[in-house]
Order: structure tokens, then sequence, then C-alpha cells
């Protein structure tokens, strides 16, 4: 019976670690995102204020 259990235990510590490492990765990309998209609103508001000033 302790075997059968420490066998689900590993299943279990298994799945907790890919679920941390698709966690890992969604948060990764939504930043990888949001940096993008930062840079381009930022190199957009320079080009608009240069051209205005």
């Amino acid at each position: 019976m302790a075997e059968k259990k420490s066998v689900a235990e590993k299943k279990g510590q298994e799945l907790a670690t890919v679920s941390v490492y698709l966690n890992t990765g969604i948060v990764a990309g939504i930043f990888a995102v949001g940096f993008l998209v930062s840079a381009v609103l930022f190199a957009a508001i320079t080009l608009i204020a240069r051209a205005v000033v």
C-alpha cells in the first residue's frame, strides 16, 4: 500500500512540476508581450513628440 501511495505522490509532484513550468512559460510570454508593446508605444510617442516639436 505504501508503494502505491508513493507512486501517486510522485505523479502528483510531476504534475505540479509540469504546471509550474507551464505557468513560468505563460508568465514569461506575457512579460515579453508587455515589454514589446511598451517599447512600440514608447517609440511611437517619441516620434510623435519629435514631429510636433
